[in-house]
Parts: structure tokens; C-alpha cells; sequence
């Protein structure tokens, strides 16, 4: 009896392939962007749950920063019982040669012998509880350990660490970023061992370098957040930072809360944004509410070539609920038949998504049998909801009025223009909110930083101080090098950051140590003061006068005890992202026997590719043999905005998604709107009503549909997008012609989709279309 029933589907599905082929493929399209952007959700919102003492981990922050100095740590567990223990962390890297004389750059994070206790990693060779005691002890991932020794064991194998420190390897651990937000390294390393990385014996007892991260294991059942008043007290007492106002507040923060924290972490971290979650799972409901609105539409559009099949089943005994349940069912198969589809899309762009979200989503580990039944039965609702509604509305027609031709659509062609607004209501949104983020994605990658950054390239400085007079020497005898500069801090990389006391307000520089090189380089303007030059004068740039309340062009800068010889006012140039405003920044004169972090070379000419490779040769000359990495300026702006690249990608993508959708809608209700309108078509031809008249007509009716969706989207596409450009220090301002832009987008595509066929309509003969009224 169902097979009696399939085949009239069936039947119509072949003959009405366009219509067929519309709603799998949009269906389809629709599923497969939910799955991807459901995967990656369900995959951000489960960052930490393979960490089983996740419950007892909480991060140290202040309100403005997770770091602190050293000794902190101690201070905590000392005043606070419900301490169990605590590690410091920090991102570092460096270069690590093997006895065979090879030399690797690495990144490593430094951590304290409790480390693996707190966190839960798996370690293949060594143990937990003694991997990082020794002072020199360093855990090599897997990956890494192979890279170096192979398939030898490496537990007890030596290796010199920046040249000049031994440590001894203890332990082989999984990649640790697979099972926490954690960054991918390549080694963890005794943290105490920094004092000699950074060549400072008291830096484990100071506490004014306020750089570590600091993760605390509460005791079974205890919660550190009600011991923050507690902390704040004594810090605003014995903390500098707090005692000078710097920091204001204490806040142990749950590890569950940490990777959508707002609190950046200073980097060994990976973290994500809750709004930009909360904007994905708003897109994924979207997606399938447009998608569910084409399918009604287009089901609506079909329901007339069906109602006489309704109408003889319901003659011949069939209820009505039969004939919803039939209808339901057929909904489900297409449901099923778009989803398998929307599997193979899936796996298709799977590595465009991982591209563009920066992740790395495997859907093979998703499909395991109760993800699957998971999507199965979301998928089976979706076919019940959306066949529910057009099954109600086609069966409520009398058989006998069906037969006689005497009924109407009306109602339904109403239904249908809601849903076709509200689809060109969150087109023309989209349309905006992507012209809006393109354009202040440009703005930001063109404006004007203060600097030059064209064909400036960025190395890594590893040679001994004595020998940077003798590489630039080397390096300006390769043709196209056209300056070389040595450098403790750059305009791309913020330099180093200071926080003075001046006239009791703490104030905070950045300090950019360079050679007379870097000024013709950068082309970094200054005006003189007029002081007599001095080799410890500094320049300061006009954002500092102005936080400092100075004159004009002030000669002299005391902070504490010290007094600083102003040479010149730089003009402001950024050295942050655009998020945020230009800072005070001091520019210091490298002396003798300071150590510059990196090398600056500007390059001319057309052959950079054979001048690089000349750079290289000599740089490992040398360096004895490290790695030669390096990277351009504009390289480095760039990644300042991959975010705001990857949100306007996401926006066009879904953009283009929802257009598609609202096409294939909107083709539904004018072949629907067609059919209606075919005998008013047929009499106006017969009063002498010419082609291009008709489309006319017809074509506004539709427009109006764009003019009403344009009015009830700009106020939303506006209030959305200037909550979102309140995240820039620097940004454009809102245009009328953007919303303007977006609605004749908008109104051509519906217009191109509609036009064709109420041209072929119009141009039938009116006989063939009048001949059975």
C-alpha cells in the first residue's frame, strides 16, 4: 500500500526535475554548511573536557592580564589552604642542537615540575611525576623526539639549548595540544631553567617582571574564587602593580571559562571568541530556517500540479491524516536523500572550512554511531517540520472543488510572500554586513600605519653582539640589500613594554631600542627639541607628550630618579592592531653592548628570490648552522587582521549561501505566482497588453517584496554591524550607499530569477493559456 502511494512521488519528482533538483541540491547545501559549522561549535565548546582535573583548574587575572611575576605563585599557595598546587607557564623559543651538531629552532614551553599533574597529557616514555624535576630536564613531544632521533629512544640523550645550555631529555609526551587549548609545541621544559635562558640568576625571586602565566589545582571540592577579596588585599599591599594602581582586580578563573576568556592570554594558549560562537550558531539556526523556508516555498509552488492526486485519494476513502502522514513521509525521504548528499559536500570543502576557521575538524572522528543516530534523528525532525506545514495546507482543499477547478490559492501566495521577506530581509543583512566588513578589513589593511613597510624583511638575531658590525658589513655587499639595522623592539612586534610612576599616575611605554639605520628605514619623522645631543637621550612620540601633559617640545623627561634628555618628537605611528589606540612609546639610541632581537634589511630591486637566498648563505655563515627564518613587514600586518579576513570570508560565504537559498525561493513562488496569474496573463494579452508590459507588472509585485525586506533590514544591519565596529579604534564610518548597494544586489537577483519565466509566460499565445478556462 505505501509503494501504491510512493509511486505518484516518484512519478512527479522525474517529471518535474527542475523542481527536484532544486530542493535536494538546496537542502543539501543548507545541511552540509549546519554540519561543518555544527562540528566545529560542538568541537570549541569541548576544548578542555579531556582534562579530568578541568573542575579544580583556574587561570590568575587581573583585569588586565593573566601574568604575573615569579613569586606569585608562592605568595597564592601560602595564603590560600585551598591551594594544592600551582605551575608557571610561558611561551618561549629558541634553537636546539643534538651531539651530532644539528641545529633546530623550536618552540617550547617552559613549566614547573607539577605540570603534568595538574594537566592531563599522556606520556609515552618517562614519568609524570619526575619528567620535569630536574632543573635541566626537558619532554619532547612525539613528533618532535622523532624528528630528532627517529625511532631511537631518547630518554637520557643531551642537547645544548640556545647554544649555550645542556639539558638532559626525561620524558616523550602526545602533542599536548590535542586534548586542551594549549598551543602546539615542541617541547616542556623546567621553567626554573629561565633564569639562565634569559641570563638573570634573580629573576625567580623578583617580583617586578610581571610576564608568566599562572595555573592553580584547587583541593577536591574548593573553590578559589571566593579567596579573591582575600589576594586583592594583600597585592594592593606587597604587589607593586596593584599598589601603584596598575592592576585593580584578582579573578581565579575556571578553566572551562579560560579559552573564551577576554582576558588574552600572553600567548601559550590558543583562545576563541563566545560572540563569535554565539554569531556561528546564530548563522547554523539561520541556515535552517531559510532552508526550510525554500522548501515550503517550493512545495507550495508544486502543491497545484498535485492537489488532483490529493483530491481522487481523498474520493476514494483516504483520510486526511493519512495523506499529511504520506506527505510527511515523502518530506523524510528527500530529507534523507539531501543529507547523504550534504555528507559529500561536507568532506569536499572540509579543507576549505579548516582554512578559513583556522581549525581542524576531522569528520571522519565525528562519525561514530551516536553522532550519527544524533543526525539522523535531527535530520528526521527537520523533514517532519518542513513537511508538516505544506501537507496541512494541500489537504485542507475539497476533492470536489479540486475536480470541478474551482479553487484558489490566495491564503497560500500570502504565506508564501512572508516567507520570501523574511528570506530577502536576511539576504539584504548579510549583503550589508559583508560590504561593511570588507571594507573595514581593507581600510585596515591600507591605512597609513606611520611607517614604512614595503620590502622590509624581519630575521631573527642569533650571533654574538661583537660580530653585528661584520654582518651588516657582509650583508650590504649582496646586491638589492639596501639598508641593514639591529634592532631591540619594532613598529610590527610592539617592542617591550615599561610602566613608569610619573607625578603619582603609573604610565605605560612602549620602548623600541634601535640604530641610526632604522630611522632612513622605517621613515619614522621626528621634530628636534633642541637638546644638545646625548648617547642616552631618547625621542618620544606625541601620543606620550599628550598623556604626560608635557610642553610642546619638552627637553626633559624625569621618571623617579632619572632624567631623560629628549632629542626629538616622533610623530605617532601604530605599533598595535587597529583595535586599539596609539600608546606613549619611547625610542631609545643601541649602544655598544646592547643586544638587538632582530635584524632589519630593506631590499630593492626586482630579483628578491636570488637576494634572499644570498641573506641565507651568509646568515648561516654566521650562526653556525641555525635555521634561517624571516619574515616581510606587510607579511606581518597582515596577520594582524587574519581575524576581521576570516569573518568577512565567513559573512561572503554565508552571504552567497543565503542568496542562493532566496533564489531557489523566490524561482518557487514566481513559478507559483505564474500559474495564478496565467489567465489574467492570457486576457491582457488578448486587450493588446505587450510582453514587456506584463513583466513590468508582474516584476514590481516582487519588487515590493525587496522594497519591504530592505526596510525592515537596515536598521538591523545597522545596529549589528556598529556594535561590531565598536571593536575598532580605527574604523570607517557607516554609509547610506552601503544599504542602498545591498538592496539593488538584492532586488537584481530577484528580478533576474523571476523575469525569465514571467517572460515565458507572457509571450504564449493567449489561446493555448485561455483555452481551457
Amino acid at each position: 500500500m505505501m509503494l501504491n502511494n510512493f509511486k505518484p512521488f516518484i512519478k512527479h519528482l522525474i517529471n518535474n526535475k527542475v523542481y527536484t533538483f532544486i530542493t535536494i541540491i538546496g537542502f543539501a547545501v543548507s545541511l552540509a554548511f549546519v554540519l561543518l559549522l555544527s562540528v566545529y561549535i560542538k568541537h570549541e565548546l569541548s576544548v578542555n573536557n579531556k582534562q579530568k582535573n578541568k573542575e579544580r583548574i583556574y587561570r590568575l587575572c587581573s583585569d588586565k592580564a593573566d601574568t604575573f611575576a615569579p613569586p606569585i605563585g608562592e605568595w597564592v599557595q601560602n595564603t590560600v589552604p585551598e591551594v594544592e598546587s600551582y605551575t608557571r607557564v610561558s611561551d618561549e623559543g629558541g634553537i636546539l642542537s643534538t651531539d651530532n651538531n644539528k641545529k633546530y629552532k623550536f618552540k617550547f614551553l617552559l613549566a614547573d615540575s607539577t605540570f603534568f599533574n595538574i594537566f592531563t597529557f599522556n606520556l609515552f616514555e618517562g614519568d609524570k611525576e619526575t619528567a620535569l624535576k630536574a632543573e635541566n630536564s626537558v619532554v619532547l613531544t612525539k613528533e618532535f623526539a622523532k624528528k630528532l632521533f627517529g625511532n631511537q629512544s631518547p630518554i637520557g640523550k643531551q642537547l645544548i639549548l640556545n647554544l649555550n645550555t645542556p639539558c638532559t631529555v626525561t620524558g616523550v609526551v602526545e602533542d599536548i595540544s590535542e586534548k586542551s587549548f594549549f598551543k602546539k609545541y615542541d617541547a616542556i621544559i623546567n621553567f626554573r631553567l629561565i633564569k639562565k635562558l634569559w641570563g638573570w640568576d634573580e629573576l625567580l625571586r623578583n617580583p617586578n617582571s610581571c610576564s608568566f602565566g599562572f595555573y592553580f589545582l584547587a583541593k577536591p571540592n574548593a573553590d578559589l574564587r571566593i579567596k579573591e577579596p582575600e589576594i586583592l588585599k594583600i597585592f594592593k599591599k606587597d604587589f607593586w602593580v596593584y599598589k601603584q594602581g596598575v592592576f585593580k582586580t584578582v579573578r581565579f578563573e575556571p578553566l572551562d571559562d579560560v579559552y573564551f576568556s577576554t582576558i588574552i592570554s600572553n600567548g601559550e594558549i590558543n583562545q576563541n571568541s563566545k560572540k563569535k560562537i554565539a554569531i556561528l550558531s546564530v548563522i547554523v539556526v539561520l541556515i535552517l530556517i531559510l532552508a526550510i523556508i525554500n522548501y515550503l516555498n517550493l512545495t507550495i509552488a508544486q502543491s497545484s500540479f498535485r492537489v488532483k492526486e490529493i483530491a481522487i485519494k481523498k474520493l476514494h476513502g483516504s483520510s486526511r491524516k493519512r495523506l499529511i502522514l504520506q506527505h510527511i513521509f515523502e518530506t523524510l525521504i528527500l530529507c534523507i536523500v539531501a543529507f547523504f548528499v550534504a555528507i559529500f559536500l561536507s568532506f569536499l570543502v572540509e579543507p576549505v572550512f579548516n582554512k578559513l576557521l583556522g581549525t581542524s575538524i576531522n569528520l571522519n572522528d565525528e562519525f561514530i554511531s551516536i553522532n550519527v543516530m544524533i543526525f539522523l534523528i535531527f535530520i528526521l525532525l527537520i523533514g517532519m517540520f518542513s513537511g508538516i506545514v505544506p501537507a496541512l495546507i494541500i489537504t485542507r482543499l475539497k476533492a470536489v472543488d479540486v475536480l470541478k477547478g474551482g479553487f484558489t490559492f490566495k491564503t497560500k501566495t500570502s504565506f508564501s510572500k512572508i516567507l520570501i521577506i523574511f528570506q530577502y530581509t536576511v539576504v539584504i543583512t548579510l549583503i550589508s554586513a559583508s560590504i561593511i566588513i570588507n571594507q573595514q578589513t581593507k581600510f585596515l589593511l591600507n591605512k597609513n600605519l606611520g611607517f614604512h613597510s614595503k620590502n622590509i624583511l624581519m630575521l631573527d638575531n642569533n650571533i654574538d653582539i661583537n660580530q653585528k658590525e661584520a654582518l651588516r658589513d657582509e650583508f650590504l655587499k649582496i646586491p638589492g640589500i639596501k639598508a641593514v639595522s639591529f634592532v631591540a623592539g619594532t613598529p610590527v612586534d610592539g617592542g617591550n613594554n615599561n610602566t613608569f610612576t610619573y607625578n603619582n599616575k603609573p604610565v605605560s611605554f612602549q620602548i623600541f631600542v634601535v640604530d641610526s639605520a632604522f630611522w632612513k628605514m622605517t621613515g619614522l619623522k621626528s621634530k628636534p627639541t633642541g637638546t644638545a645631543y646625548t648617547q642616552d637621550g631618547i625621542w618620544i612620540n606625541k601620543e606620550a607628550i599628550r598623556e604626560l601633559e608635557l610642553d610642546s617640545l619638552p627637553q626633559v623627561l624625569k621618571i623617579g630618579k632619572n632624567n631623560w634628555n629628549i632629542l626629538g618628537i616622533v610623530n605617532d605611528f601604530n605599533f598595535r592592531p587597529l583595535h586599539q589606540k596609539i600608546g606613549a612609546a619611547m625610542i631609545k639610541q643601541m649602544n655598544k653592548n646592547d643586544y638587538p632581537w632582530n635584524i632589519l634589511l630593506q631590499i630593492e630591486g626586482n630579483n628578491q628570490t636570488e637576494t634572499i637566498n644570498r641573506l641565507k648563505e651568509v646568515y648561516l655563515n654566521f650562526t653556525g648552522g641555525i635555521p634561517f627564518d624571516y619574515e616581510f613587514f606587510d607579511t606581518t600586518l597582515q596577520k594582524w587582521y587574519e581575524k576581521e579576513q576570516k569573518t568577512s570570508k565567513i559573512v561572503e560565504y554565508f552571504a552567497m549561501l543565503a542568496i542562493t537559498i532566496s533564489v531557489m525561493g523566490i524561482f518557487a513562488m514566481s513559478m507559483f505566482y505564474n500559474q495564478q496569474k496565467s489567465k489574467e496573463i492570457g486576457i491582457r494579452r488578448v486587450n493588446g497588453a505587450t510582453v514587456n508590459q506584463i513583466i513590468k507588472m508582474l516584476s514590481f509585485e516582487f519588487l515590493k517584496l525587496v522594497i519591504t525586506a530592505f526596510i525592515l533590514s537596515v536598521p538591523i544591519a545597522y545596529y549589528l554591524m556598529n556594535r561590531w565596529l565598536e571593536n575598532f579604534a580605527y574604523k570607517i564610518n557607516l554609509s547610506w550607499w552601503i544599504f542602498i548597494l545591498a538592496r539593488l544586489i538584492a532586488a537584481w537577483v530577484a528580478l533576474t530569477t523571476v523575469s525569465w519565466q514571467i517572460f515565458s509566460t507572457a509571450r504564449k499565445n493567449p489561446a493555448l493559456i485561455l483555452r481551457y478556462e
